[in-house]
């Protein structure tokens, strides 16, 4: 990436002490597999326009210690690091670095669980900006989670028809 920027890697403890942790869950009409590989392909995201490239830095198979670098509106550049990659069921990565000084520290976790109709995808997104008083977006969550619960739900898209 041109112009990095650090971002303090993070773990699991995270998702409890972020200053804005935005949960959400989609049910799926498809397998936990083919929900798998849709996250791990190079269109995860293609639908939504905030976030104009996704390129992969591993090789496939991917495992834990998989980087890929997003790119935000043409604007900005976050490259993440996945510390967990248990196949089909759960992928966590964090932000190790960034194109502009804008975080202090993102992580996000994908958790896969069967259901009888198909697959609860449940995405978790934590973050840190570098804001004054970045304490109180926690505040902003509940606003937040409707939007996130609409840009995950787009998976269905490069999911096979049923």
């Amino acid at each position: 990436m041109t112009s990095s920027h650090a971002v303090r890697p993070v773990g699991d403890e995270f998702f409890e002490t972020a200053p804005l942790v935005i949960k959400t869950s989609v049910d799926l009409a498809a397998t936990p597999a083919e929900v798998w590989e849709a996250l791990g392909s190079d269109r995860m995201w293609s639908w939504l326009p905030l976030l104009d490239q996704l390129r992969w830095l591993t090789r496939r198979p991917l495992t834990k210690g998989a980087v890929r670098v997003l790119r935000v509106a043409g604007l900005l550049k976050l490259e993440g690091h996945f510390y967990r990659w248990d196949e089909g069921e759960r992928a966590t990565f964090h932000v190790t670095s960034s194109t502009r000084p804008v975080l202090r520290a993102l992580a996000e976790d994908f958790a896969l669980e069967p259901t009888a109709a198909g697959t609860r995808l449940t995405w978790t997104m934590a973050v840190e900006p570098k804001l004054p008083g970045a304490r109180f977006l926690r505040f902003l969550a509940p606003l937040l989670r409707p939007g996130n619960k609409l840009a995950i739900s787009g998976i269905r898209k490069i999911l096979p028809r049923r």
